[in-house]
């Protein structure tokens, strides 16, 4: 930011806090005056809170853009602003919060619970750095944004559900509580859920991304891609597990109420506004002596009365002022943070200390110098995907112990998780883990405030609008601070290093670094530090640290177990010599099949699987309990008797001991060399022996693949042939005229294709089968129809803002439904009438006013987000539309309709509809008729136009429906803007777009403002985006937050993207058609349930074929096993990885969700396993995603590829 505009920030933030929030005569305050007091009082104040903390990051952002200064003083002040920059910030909250109630002369009361709001930190750092983690891998070595991570979370979070489910494990999962805790089946499936997580990140991997890396592709090719797998997974994880919310409970006693820590804490309460006690006095939370008791010499405690109230009040007891207070963390909440923290520690040291991690960050920094060195990439690549995958899904195992969740859940964490690796740095490990502690303090500290002001704004709900706070957070950090905290940190640790050098280094004494080695410091690797290897040090440091805290979560685990010896606090408050006896009941009784809890008379098949798993947790804790016992002391003791002897050696001047001076005791490679040899040689024999094979193998398909190939030639020479001689009795003249030799990438080609495309559509829509009575056929295949052509004619506008946004000018928008949401919010609350909470406005002017409110947002949006790369700005605007989205759930001025607490807008008007139904008779109160919907029922029959078009297409006399006319002006707004958009992207101005698109920085250099042409596109967009969110809302006659799911709108619209064709408008009106027509043919097999309905036959087939995959894997896997052998018989490695990962995962469900447990949810109300009915919508959406892939990878142009540009070449002057 230039020093001409920094001075703005703080006068703009004064005109808020100050002159707007407290007096009231802010710039706001001012327009709303002149404007006669028509903008409600909360939007004001709304938009004040908005402009107060804009211009805190912005000066953050003025902060940390400024140069390093030569004056040490200065340049120390810098520093320190900027690493309190997040306090700052959030007194900057406290402050306008304050504000705000001063000026309304409110007062509300903001209660922190420090070791909860640590706690929560903690939680929800774990939990957004699960899937962060992940990101930050494929970012850093594979350079895409992975959007499918968060279904990878969600399959780690179902990996326990089906364990528990299983015919193995179940007797753990329903055993009831004994007052001892099972941790078997818990370690279990944190472990599967790594490896099994693991692997499908890789089969994902091979069978999606692998191929885009062979071809080159772009990483937002490849994140794209990432938009059809997460549809995919998804989808078949909602088919499979339905979406009620389930959670896993690996043992009873783990998450039961009694399984907790009782924890010390300190509670802060803020009084903020309006700080004098109606009652003219205040009893305060802190309390005082007011005495001594005269029996026990105690003192007296009493709390203190006040006149006011304090601005805070910090205390540490409850309201008795004798009883300390406490907050309790479950087991189960406690070990998320610990497994996720340390699994993450452990990938650290991964990349950090071993030869993988080495390759791993040479790939990451150049593939091809990687490739040079020897490294084989594509293997990195693979370990890669293995590792992201794996870390998320033993993320999401540990998960789903806390609280319940569903397959949508994983989605709603995936945008703080691009939060925290966008404030950590791309690629930044150390920086996300950082950043996730940001994050997540957040996201806890969010709920106490936003709980607190709610009720005395009048927004209790509130308090459910945490949820949005990491969006924003997320969009502030793309604007102020687009390369994290890591890009910042490197700057400054290179700044260090040039000061560290300019002072030099001083050898430190050799007397001093000896005594840091034998004195107890050297277990921490202290002697190293002094020395300047700081590498060593970190590896003693990492030990020694590492030793104790597993040796701390070891015991936690053996002293609440079964292990020999252990007794937890439940054992001792029961009176009983160890955990043990609580099972068996008895003191030194042995565990045995009789102390089964699920034993009624004898013991059975249940009983035994119980005996034979417990047995296996004794020697697992056990085990445990050991290991325990050996890190701790027995580690550090070892790390000091090394860190004396190199201190001895250091101090005799000897120096630093050389890897040879340990002497061999004896010489081991000269013992295993004879055996090592004998096993080379019968290795290479039997390579020898694969090798004939192979090769006579691959001899014998190539001559197979040969003779096919000259069957096939011969048979299309024949065709061919014979085609000719038909061709040749046809005018060639005229054929020719007709063709096209660039096929559908030229005009005359891409227009014959788009015909016969859309001669299909037509012919579908009217296809589309509806029920009901034959006398009423014709009005409801009407109704239908226009129906249909409504929701294609919206989601064709989408398609062409989003075509233009990125087929043209090349900015990737995952926000199109913000702007859509923009639109058609404006236009419902703006045309309401005012005694349902709206504005009274024409709906003209409403719609008008809607297109360029977000016209200008597009354009206010594009000056800080369009300068971001790709990637991020897809994230600003996929964040927008989900604050937009649960702000409609929670904000009052979004809200319209008879009962203002009701979430949803509603009542307002629809264009034309008086017209349409009524004529020229008005309606409304104290008219005749109330509404336009009576008018359709008088009596004689109005002179209007709904019922003049029913007379001319024999309607049966019923007034033609409200949605045809609907359909007829959707249509007209889609050949309007279609018809501009062919003008302007034909002018110069879209020539510029598409040499952005191309490369900015030519575009740049040969004059064009790049940033105004990208301003302009994405402000024409979002007013297209605009008028199909009015058009959407019209036909929807009512607004509620799930029309603003991303998974009903942006990536559908998406998906018609792709199918049609970047860069031509034609591609989008079919894209938009298949994409909604499918939703429609999918909606009739739906409700195909009986066999006179449409389309039954194809609903039975695709139901009998889920219910053969979900109840018969075995044979499943064998199919895919026989793919398998002709894979290897063909050398095909396609098909082979295919029946494979096929065989792989159908074998898996055969061994683990093969028991009634594990079948109930694919089951419906009448346990019958099922996809009819609502289930039919994730089959289309798993066809929709399966078409984005097969687009992307085999068809990347789309069905109408663009048309380039080719004027015809000068034939030259003649004489």
């Amino acid at each position: 930011m230039s020093g001409g505009k920094a001075p703005l920030a703080p006068l703009l933030l004064f005109d808020a806090l100050v002159l707007g929030l407290l007096f009231g005569f802010g710039t706001l305050n001012i327009l709303d005056r002149l404007l006669l007091g028509s903008i409600p009082n909360d939007m004001v104040w709304l938009l004040q809170i908005v402009q107060s903390l804009s211009c805190g990051f912005a000066m953050v952002k003025i902060v940390l853009e400024m140069p390093a200064n030569p004056s040490p003083m200065l340049d120390t002040l810098r520093r320190v602003a900027v690493i309190t920059s997040p306090a700052l910030l959030f007194a900057l909250v406290i402050l306008t919060i304050e504000m705000l109630l001063q000026g309304q002369e409110k007062s509300a009361s903001i209660t922190f619970d420090l070791t909860s709001l640590g706690t929560s930190t903690l939680m929800w750092a774990a939990t957004y750095l699960s899937i962060a983690i992940g990101l930050t891998l494929t970012y850093k070595v594979q350079r895409y944004g992975n959007f499918a991570q968060s279904e990878l979370y969600m399959v780690g979070m179902f990996f326990g559900l089906i364990l528990g489910w299983s015919e193995h494990y179940y007797v753990l999962s329903e055993a009831p509580s004994d007052g001892v805790i099972a941790w078997s089946l818990l370690i279990r499936t944190v472990v599967f859920a790594f490896v099994l997580t693991g692997i499908i990140g890789v089969i994902i991997d091979r069978a999606v991304y692998r191929g885009f890396r062979i071809r080159d592709a772009s990483p937002q090719v490849m994140m794209i891609a990432s938009l059809g797998v997460a549809l995919i997974l998804r989808s078949l994880y909602f088919l499979r597990f339905s979406s009620s919310k389930e959670r896993f409970f690996p043992d009873a006693d783990f998450t039961s109420q009694t399984s907790k820590w009782e924890l010390p804490t300190t509670w802060v309460r803020l009084n903020l506004g309006d700080r004098d006690p109606a009652s003219g006095s205040y009893s305060q939370l802190n309390c005082e002596q007011t005495g001594v008791d005269a029996g026990t010499g105690e003192p007296i405690l009493s709390r203190i009365v006040s006149e006011s109230k304090p601005l805070m009040e910090v205390y540490d007891h409850s309201i008795d002022c004798v009883t300390p207070l406490s907050f309790n963390l479950s087991y189960a909440n406690g070990s998320l943070p610990v497994v996720v923290f340390l699994s993450v520690a452990m990938l650290v040291l991964l990349l950090n200390k071993t030869r993988l991690g080495m390759r791993m960050r040479a790939v990451a920094d150049n593939p091809e110098l990687a490739a040079s060195s020897g490294i084989n990439v594509e293997r990195v690549q693979q370990t890669s995907a293995f590792l992201s995958a794996g870390v998320t899904g033993a993320g999401g195992a540990i998960f789903s112990v806390t609280l319940l969740f569903n397959p949508v859940t994983g989605f709603t964490i995936l945008l703080p998780a691009f939060a925290v690796i966008v404030l950590g740095t791309i690629g930044s490990v150390s920086g996300a883990i950082v950043a996730s502690l940001l994050v997540g303090f957040v996201r806890a500290s969010s709920t106490p405030i936003l709980t607190g002001v709610g009720n005395p704004l009048e927004r209790s709900g509130y308090s459910a609008m945490s949820g949005v706070i990491p969006y924003i957070f997320l969009i502030a950090i793309l604007i102020v601070l687009p390369k994290g905290l890591g890009d910042a940190w490197e700057r400054w640790s290179i700044e260090r290093e040039r000061i560290r050098s300019r002072r030099g280094r001083k050898d430190p004494n050799p007397g001093i670094v000896a005594a840091l080695a034998i004195l107890p410091t050297g277990i921490l690797g202290a002697h190293h530090w002094a020395r300047g290897r700081s590498d060593k040090a970190q590896n003693f440091s990492i030990i020694a640290i590492g030793s104790y805290v597993l040796h701390r979560i070891l015991r936690f685990i053996g002293g609440n177990s079964i292990a020999d010896g252990a007794c937890s606090h439940e054992c001792k408050s029961s009176g009983v010599g160890s955990n043990l006896e609580l099972i068996t009941g008895s003191e030194g009784s042995s565990l045995s099949i009789e102390h089964s809890p699920f034993l009624f008379d004898i013991p059975r098949e249940q009983d035994q699987k119980w005996y034979d798993l417990m047995e296996t947790e004794l020697q697992l804790v056990n085990l445990l309990s050991d290991i325990s016992d050996l890190l701790w002391p027995w580690v550090p003791i070892l790390l000091w008797m090394i860190a004396i002897w190199q201190g001895i050696r250091l101090f005799s001047g000897e120096g630093e001991p050389r890897k040879n001076t340990i002497p061999h005791v004896t010489n081991v490679s000269s013992i295993l060399s004879p055996i090592r040899k004998e096993f080379r040689a019968i290795i290479s024999k039997l390579s020898d022996r694969i090798s004939i094979i192979n090769n006579a193998h691959s001899e014998l398909v190539d001559k197979a693949r040969q003779s096919i190939s000259k069957t096939l030639s011969n048979f299309s020479g024949k065709i061919r042939s014979a085609l000719a001689e038909k061709l040749n009795k046809i005018d060639t003249d005229r054929l020719q005229s007709l063709s096209d030799p660039y096929g559908r990438e030229g005009e005359r080609g891409s227009w014959f294709a788009f015909s016969l495309m859309m001669l299909f559509v037509i012919w579908l829509i009217w296809w589309l089968p509806i029920t009901g009575s034959p006398d009423t056929f014709r009005w409801d295949k009407i109704y239908q129809s226009s129906n249909v052509i409504s929701t294609i004619c919206v989601f064709v506008l989408m398609s062409f803002a989003l075509n233009l946004h990125t087929g043209y000018t090349g900015m990737v928008n995952f926000g199109i439904i913000f702007f859509v949401g923009v639109g058609a919010i404006t236009v419902a609350i703006l045309s309401a009438p005012k005694n349902y909470y709206g504005y009274g406005w024409g709906i003209l002017p409403a719609t008008i006013f809607a297109v360029l409110l977000s016209a200008a947002i597009g354009w206010g949006l594009a000056y800080p987000t369009a300068r971001l790369r790709t990637d991020y700005f897809a994230i600003v605007t996929i964040s927008l539309g989900e604050v937009v989205r649960i702000l409609l759930s929670a904000e009052p001025l979004l809200r319209t309709g008879p009962v203002k607490s009701a979430i949803g807008i509603g009542s307002f008007p629809l264009p034309l509809k008086e017209w349409w139904f009524c004529g020229d008779v008005k309606t409304g109160p104290g008219e005749q008729f109330i509404s336009p919907d009576y008018c359709k029922w008088a009596n004689p029959t109005l002179d209007s136009p709904s019922n003049t078009v029913s007379e001319i297409l024999s309607l049966g006399g019923e007034p033609a429906p409200y949605s045809l006319l609907l359909a007829v002006f959707s249509v007209g707004a889609v050949a309007i803007v279609w018809i501009l958009l062919s003008r302007l992207l034909s002018s110069p101005w879209g020539r510029i777009l598409k040499a952005i698109r191309e490369d900015e920085d030519v575009a740049q250099h040969h004059g064009h403002d790049v940033l105004r042409h990208k301003a302009t596109s994405l402000a024409l967009g979002a007013g297209i985006c605009a008028l199909a969110g009015a058009i959407w809302v019209w036909k929807l006659s009512a607004l509620s937050p799930t029309f603003m799911s991303p998974a009903g709108s942006t990536f559908l619209v998406w998906a018609a993207f792709i199918i049609g064709g970047s860069a031509n408008n034609r591609g989008m009106l079919i894209g938009a058609s298949i994409i909604v027509m499918s939703g429609y043919v999918f909606s009739v097999l739906a409700v195909a349930s009986t066999p006179d309905l449409p389309l039954y036959g194809t609903a039975t087939r695709i139901d009998d074929l889920f219910i053969w995959l979900v109840t018969e894997q075995w044979e499943v896997t064998g199919l895919f096993l026989a793919i398998l052998m002709i894979g290897i018989l063909s050398r095909s490695s396609r098909i082979v990885e295919f029946g494979a990962f096929g065989a792989m995962i159908f074998a898996f469900t055969a061994l683990f969700m093969d028991g009634f447990r594990a079948l109930a949810p694919a089951a419906n109300y009448a346990g019958e396993i099922t996809v009819a009915g609502g289930d039919m919508s994730y089959i289309r959406l798993i066809l929709v995603g399966s078409l984005m892939l097969f687009s992307l990878m085999f068809n990347p142009k789309g069905l109408l590829p663009e048309v380039p540009s080719r004027p015809a070449r000068p034939s030259g002057r003649q004489d």
